[in-house]
């Protein structure tokens, strides 16, 4: 599908439609759709994402012209669509965008990046901002969040199985490691990573050497075929590989992993971890250890899958602090409670400072923003404070050192900053992972000055002297309570 201001919301063609009539006149000859409006994008749903995605945006914003077919679909609208239809035939976006440094860890209804232009085309962007982050940030935010679980651990990602289609796949294996995990079974990201892909056998695999025979030349009894296949896959890799315990059941399987090792040297030498697919997770890792170590297999590594997330993760690291690593699947994306929940809002309209302001949950900012992040002497970070751009010296923190602003310019006349490998995007959020005390009780405040201003915006803004007697309201009635 080709990438165009076409993949919007009809309300965005029919606002930009109107923006370009006589009856968006704001006066004195000044068209709405001309006027310069500034929309920024935050998260709402996640405790802490990095901020990924700009390169996603940047195809996005490259990519604003509609082809012929799709022009004449819009004029044919029922609502007769022909003026914003002729401004994308002839058009080439000029505005600019700011965003933070690409990796940045950012917190909820913190402003990442913003748009200006005029209304008409800065108003048609809000697909591909909500499109270029969300995904990303909630797969970064979900990785992040198992990296802290998982410690040193090792973190693979197991999910492309579970994604639904090959793109989705890759973009889930690549956000994921730069939030913190270390790589993937996904060959075609693993390509893109640069990166070997990890990954040895299914349960599948096992099950079909269930017709083999094969007799134990040292008891002269029938091997089991889980013993068989696992001593021809060591045999097959005898630099090093994972057997998978828990096709039958996870006693069976370690016993025949270690009945197949102590067979000869090299499968011995071969057998450098097992994997365990079955919960109780960490009741089985420590079940395992202990016939590892009874057998003197203590240096092979127990890795665990199976639906994990940062709540099993870390149930496992408790039961079985020797845990080599985990994959994980499902969690990652398919099955999460939150997406990230980005949102792209106006907050500047002809100079003039606007907000939504009719529900507490869902209030947004005015003005043109910043995010300013306070350091300590030591160099950890010790708050965020929103202000408007102009910098707000109410600082709320006594034993802040120096602070930054995370907003800067990102895209302007048509091309953007080179935007950071996937491996520097990484290494940057490990960096800024190592200056946070606890990002799940990190301090973000709105300046002072900001909050003065949303509070004199919104009075202004419910602020209606007309007495409307021809309306009625019914006696009694009462507004309900936001939920």
């Amino acid at each position: 599908m080709p990438k165009s201001m076409f993949q919007a919301d009809r309300y965005h063609m029919t606002m930009g439609n109107f923006a370009l009539s006589g009856y968006a006149d704001l006066g004195e000859g000044v068209n709405l759709a001309d006027v310069e409006a500034t929309f920024y994008s935050a998260f709402r749903k996640l405790p802490f994402a990095p901020c990924v995605g700009h390169e996603r945006l940047v195809e996005y914003l490259t990519h604003i012209g509609i082809d012929a077919p799709r022009i004449r679909f819009l004029k044919n609208d029922r609502a007769g669509l022909e003026r914003v239809a002729e401004l994308l035939e002839n058009t080439r976006f000029e505005g600019i965008v700011r965003a933070v440094k690409p990796g940045t860890i950012m917190f909820p209804r913190e402003p990442f990046a913003d748009i200006t232009g005029p209304f008409a085309l800065a108003q048609l962007s809000e697909v591909k901002f909500e499109h270029a982050f969300d995904i990303p940030m909630t797969v970064a935010s979900r990785a992040l969040e198992m990296r802290l679980a998982a410690g040193d651990r090792w973190l693979t990602d197991f999910s492309l199985r579970r994604n639904g289609e090959v793109d989705r796949a890759v973009d889930v294996a690549r956000y994921a490691y730069i939030g913190g995990f270390n790589d993937t079974s996904n060959m075609e990201a693993g390509f893109l990573l640069d990166q070997f892909p990890v990954g040895t056998m299914a349960h599948y695999l096992v099950q079909s050497f269930i017709g083999v025979q094969e007799i134990d030349s040292v008891t002269g009894r029938q091997k089991h075929f889980e013993q068989i296949c696992f001593e021809r896959w060591l045999d097959a890799h005898p630099n090093g590989t994972t057997l998978l315990l828990d096709t039958i059941s996870v006693p069976l399987g370690i016993i025949h992993a270690i009945a197949a090792a102590k067979s000869s040297s090299i499968r011995r030498v071969a057998f450098k971890a097992c994997r365990i697919d079955t919960k109780p997770l960490g009741d089985w890792s420590v079940y395992v250890q202990s016939i590892l170590d009874a057998n003197d297999f203590s240096d092979v590594k127990i890795i665990t899958s199976g639906d994990h997330d940062k709540e099993s993760i870390s149930e496992v690291v408790r039961m079985h602090p020797k845990s080599y690593g985990f994959g994980v699947g499902t969690k990652i994306l398919s099955e999460v409670e939150n997406v990230a929940g980005v949102i792209f809002k106006e907050c500047l309209i002809g100079g003039h400072p606007t907000l939504k302001c009719s529900s507490m949950s869902k209030a947004t900012l005015p003005g043109k923003l910043q995010v300013w992040r306070y350091s300590d002497k030591d160099g950890y970070f010790i708050g965020d404070m929103i202000t408007t751009d102009d910098f707000d010296f109410s600082c709320p923190w006594a034993n802040a050192y120096a602070s930054e602003p995370l907003l800067c310019d990102f895209w302007i006349n048509g091309s953007a900053v080179p935007v950071p490998s996937m491996q520097k995007q990484r290494e940057f959020v490990m960096r800024q992972l190592k200056r946070f005390r606890d990002l799940y009780n990190y301090p973000v405040y709105i300046g002072r000055g900001l909050k003065t201003a949303i509070e004199m915006l919104s009075g202004f803004m419910n602020k209606d002297e007309n007495e409307y007697s021809n309306i009625a309201i019914p006696v009694g009635l009462k507004e309900p309570k936001e939920g």
